[in-house]
């Protein structure tokens, strides 16, 4: 049993690199990555834990992308440390972007009087990493908004007053700068990019030709029928499959630590791709 997507401190994750390490060792993973939200911090701290724990470990990341609708995100898996210094340049942009993003968002709210500051975001994140899931806290604790969705429909959200798009990276560039470092580039929860089947593969078509490696069929939002539907897609492209809980945390128990679509435990042979490393 292995899982090849999950978050720790260094971004939205709840455990530290060590603490994610050492539950996924108490469960009886074989390997697991670590793939924090544009960082590579918490990877030398994980792999030092994995050597203790002897389990496997692949230094991954999770990068936010320009998409026509917003954004989506791409896996970076099985990292070559030797060879990160370009990738996390790229990744200095892009928090250095969403920095200033936050900024003129705070600025938006406290010129309307609210009592926000980077320092309390900071708290709510337990790092620099700071995104509009932390301004929805703040929100819910302020008594603004009753929750999450309720933060984002009324404040947050696209309709919103205090929505500001991001500066996102296009995915020719991230797909890029993983492979600088020596990664397999993988879609990220493809059923997030809500397209259809047929438009999906039209445009996997097309990032394939852009150097896109894989997609991450067996994710823990994924029913096994929409897995399967993925997995052939992937298969009839020559593309790799990866698979992942997404784990955060407690706060969503519905990505259990080792598991991915449908509840199903994720198969050593996932690893295949990275047996030459």
């Amino acid at each position: 049993m292995i899982d090849l997507h999950t978050h720790s401190n260094q971004s939205d994750g709840e455990l530290s690199p060590a603490e994610l390490i050492t539950r996924a060792g108490e469960i009886g993973l074989s390997a697991i990555a670590l793939t924090d939200h544009d960082t590579t911090a918490g990877i030398d701290e994980a792999q030092a834990q994995a050597d203790k724990v002897g389990i496997r470990f692949i230094p991954g990341v999770e990068i936010h992308v320009d998409f026509y609708s917003g954004e989506f995100h791409l896996l970076g898996l099985g990292l070559k440390m030797n060879r990160i210094s370009a990738l996390n340049s790229f990744l200095h942009e892009i928090r250095r972007r969403r920095a200033q993003r936050n900024n003129e968002m705070i600025k938006l709210m406290r010129n309307d009087g609210m009592d926000i500051t980077l320092d309390k975001l900071n708290a709510y994140a337990g790092s620099d990493v700071v995104g509009r899931l932390h301004f929805a806290h703040w929100f819910i604790d302020a008594g603004k908004a009753k929750n999450i969705p309720d933060v984002f429909k009324r404040w947050l959200g696209p309709e919103g007053p205090y929505y500001i798009r991001k500066n996102l990276p296009s995915l020719k560039e991230a797909i890029s700068s993983v492979h600088s470092a020596g990664g397999k580039a993988v879609i990220a929860h493809p059923k997030s990019l809500r397209l259809s089947y047929t438009w999906f593969e039209t445009c996997l078509s097309e990032w394939r030709a852009l150097g896109l490696d894989g997609i991450e069929a067996l994710h823990s939002g994924n029913t096994g029928r929409e897995s399967r539907r993925l997995a052939k897609i992937a298969d009839e492209l020559g593309m790799i499959i990866t698979g992942g809980s997404d784990f955060h945390g407690t706060s969503r128990p519905d990505r259990r630590l080792g598991f991915g679509a449908a509840g199903m435990e994720i198969s050593d042979e996932l690893l295949a791709p990275f047996n030459d490393e």
